[in-house]
Formats: C-alpha cells, sequence, structure tokens
C-alpha cells in the first residue's frame, strides 16, 4: 500500500493525530495491528476514501475516546458507519480496517478486514464497546445552554 493510499484510508485519523501531535489531549483510541485470525471479506472493489468527520476535542465524559468512522462491506457494497465516543472494553485492544491485495494467478484478489476490538489474552474477538453519551445539540435538553 503506498503511503498516497495508506492516507487515504486514514482519513479522520489524520486529523486526529494533527490534533494530538500538536500536545492536545490523547482522546483517540489507540489502533493495533490485525490478529493473524481476523476473520476477512472478499469484496470487489477497494472501499472509497474515509469520510470527513468533525468532533469535538473534548470527550463527552470521562474515560471516552473517539473511533474513527469505517466503511462496511455489506449487500455487495459500501456503507459508512460514523465514529463516535466510546469507552473502550476491558482487556480489549482495537485494530483498524484494512485492505489487502492477494495475488493469484488471474488479476489478483481483495480481501477486507474491519475495524474490530480484540482481546488480549485470548484468540477472540471482544463485544462492541459502550457508547458514551452524546453532548451534540440535538441530544441536549432544550433548556440546556450552548456554548457559543
Amino acid at each position: 500500500m503506498t503511503a498516497r493510499a495508506r492516507l487515504k484510508a486514514g482519513g479522520s485519523r489524520v486529523l486526529v493525530s494533527i490534533l494530538l501531535g500538536c500536545g492536545g489531549p490523547n482522546i483517540a483510541v489507540p489502533s493495533h495491528p490485525q490478529p493473524e485470525f481476523a476473520t476477512a471479506e472478499l469484496v470487489a472493489t477497494s472501499p472509497p476514501p474515509a469520510q470527513i468527520e468533525n468532533l469535538d476535542v473534548t470527550p463527552p465524559a470521562p474515560g471516552c475516546l473517539w473511533v474513527d468512522g469505517q466503511w462496511a462491506w455489506a449487500a455487495q457494497r459500501w456503507e459508512w458507519q460514523p465514529g463516535g465516543w466510546i469507552r473502550p472494553p476491558e482487556g480489549c485492544q482495537y485494530s483498524a480496517p484494512i485492505a489487502s491485495w492477494v495475488a493469484t494467478n488471474g488479476p489478483g484478489v481483495l480481501y477486507y478486514r474491519r475495524g474490530r476490538w480484540y482481546s488480549v489474552a485470548a484468540r477472540r474477538a471482544c463485544p462492541e464497546p459502550e457508547k458514551c453519551p452524546s453532548t451534540s445539540p440535538s441530544n441536549l435538553p432544550a433548556d440546556a445552554p450552548l456554548d457559543s
């Protein structure tokens, strides 16, 4: 994978990395390599570039971290799953999504491993993380003060 392809694949991760590199708080979920037992799907095309996601640099609650959105292969097409604030599952680490070309006698095939959580102690996937409460204006009570 070229540097340009990695940049496109990691879209919103780049923005978070820039914010973190500027001395900001550590708000992003650390990413680890996909384990060898991770399930890979055969897909017809590469995922589109990541969508831009806007977020506050302040988590909505203590212990919440930001996980990037990702493309998911469903019904023979790509569907965007937005990122969000989550509480990482105990004893688990996150592996970002990855697409890999595999050589064959023909043109090659593309496999995709979605981003997901894996146990650090056993060869298994972890449950999806708990979502943190949202602080977006649409989810606040009508009488809640809005920051300007």
